[in-house]
């Protein structure tokens, strides 16, 4: 779970500066909207070197402390101009008091006027495919011409474009990122078994989507029931006692819960607020908590559900849906590889055939290395060597998936050879 990447930070910083430059504003402020915290949060303010620009903002900051006009946040409907340029799409010519109205006091709109000339406001939405992502409000000495007005919505629309872009680039970095990690995993179950490979996969599946809580539940071998099998909690998770291990686990019928209805249906959830959602069964009613449970699929089926949950303000995004599932596919994929493995073990111990067990063990390590190669150095790829990378990485899982598919087919008996003399 993330907000405004610094890379994408750093791409609109240099496109805002050069729109102000271009434009000839005085000065221009780029917001974007930050889904975690659902603010319309600062990402750049380039300004023009004028001295008296410098002495308009010490003025604010010395009358007003803990006002920076240069590090603004506010909600999208903090006002109707915002609100008509954010949620509208539509560009806004307004005065500097009616811009700012109920983010700065109107003393501040005098000082600007009077020092650097500032009089109105142009809101432009910025936006890509139908979707807004934020605004880029130019403070100038007067209402637009036609052409400066073009200027600056074509501006915007440059800025919606690098930062889409982005947000592909660093969805496609994180799926790689999570492919890496549950295949760092998958390798304890080669050797430590099931219930390490949980307790190791619920840890870096949390540390990857910052959540405060992350639990796998799995299915038992009835396909009636379900039942909690590991967990891990943030410090905030623990300071707050969100913790569903406090005791004995029982076993739950399908369908029971926001996770029984997750595996039955086998469909994720997207939960604003767990207090509010009918199929959620939880103690702490005083504590805002988002949550996204996400099927585990397996082959032949649902093997379990992944459900993560962040408290207070925080909130998940389609991002996050996106990145669960893949960590529960994968997470999936890596308990099915344990449980085999488990069974080999014992079908070889009673057999005392360890050379076929060796092999298997083989066979699911080597694309296991070709999983964890695939994915290396993300921060260095470009766009198409990460989708290249990405298919390297579904590759190798396919291997895998169809050394363990064989398994269950065949049996374990199947790969276990005679004893050398």
């Amino acid at each position: 779970m993330r907000g405004i990447s610094e890379r994408v930070r750093v791409q609109c910083q240099l496109i805002a500066a050069h729109a102000r430059a271009v434009t000839g504003a005085p000065r221009a402020h780029l917001l974007l909207y930050d889904e975690t915290i659902r603010r319309l949060v600062t990402v750049a303010t380039p300004g023009s070197e004028l001295p008296l620009q410098q002495v308009a903002l010490n003025l604010v900051r010395r009358n007003y402390p803990g006002l920076d006009p240069l590090d603004l946040s506010y909600r999208p409907t903090i006002n109707p101009v915002v609100s008509a340029a954010f949620i509208g799409q539509k560009t806004q010519v307004n005065t500097m008091e009616e811009a700012f109205d109920n983010i700065m006091p109107v003393p501040v709109s005098v000082i600007a006027r009077g020092l650097v000339g500032i009089t109105h406001v142009v809101s432009t939405p910025v936006s890509a495919e139908g979707r807004a992502l934020g605004l880029i409000r130019f403070l100038v000495s007067g209402p637009p011409t036609d052409a400066q007005q073009a200027l600056m919505e074509a501006a915007a629309s440059q800025i919606g474009l690098t930062v889409a872009n982005a947000d592909l680039a660093e969805q496609t970095r994180r799926q790689l990122a999570a492919t890496r990690a549950i295949s760092d995993v998958a390798r304890l179950g080669a050797s430590e078994g099931l219930m390490t490979t949980l307790e190791a996969l619920v840890h870096r599946v949390r540390e990857l989507t910052e959540a405060d809580a992350a639990v796998v539940y799995l299915t038992d071998p009835d396909g009636d029931t379900f039942s909690m099998t590991t967990e891990s909690l943030s410090e905030a998770g623990e300071s707050l006692e969100i913790g569903r291990m406090g005791g004995p686990m029982p076993t739950r019928p399908m369908g029971s819960g926001l996770v029984g209805w997750v595996i039955a249906a086998g469909e994720a959830a997207f939960v604003p607020d767990v207090r509010r959602d009918p199929r959620t069964r939880t103690r702490h009613l005083q504590t805002p908590e988002a949550a996204i449970a996400v099927p585990m699929r397996g082959k032949g089926g649902t093997v379990g559900c992944l459900r993560l949950s962040v408290v207070g303000r925080r909130r998940f995004t389609e991002s996050d849906l996106w990145l669960a599932q893949t960590l529960a596919d994968e997470a999936a994929l890596a308990v099915q590889t344990a449980r085999q493995l488990e069974r080999i073990r014992e079908a070889a111990g009673a057999a005392g055939a360890r050379s076929a067990t060796e092999r298997t063990l083989q066979e699911i390590r080597e694309p296991l290395d070709a999983l964890l190669a695939s994915s290396n150095d993300l921060d260095s790829l470009s766009e198409d060597e990460l989708r290249a990378a990405l298919r390297a990485a579904r590759a190798a899982a396919h291997q895998i998936q169809s050394v363990t598919g064989r398994l269950q087919t065949d049996g374990p008996e199947a790969n276990v050879a005679a004893p050398v003399p």
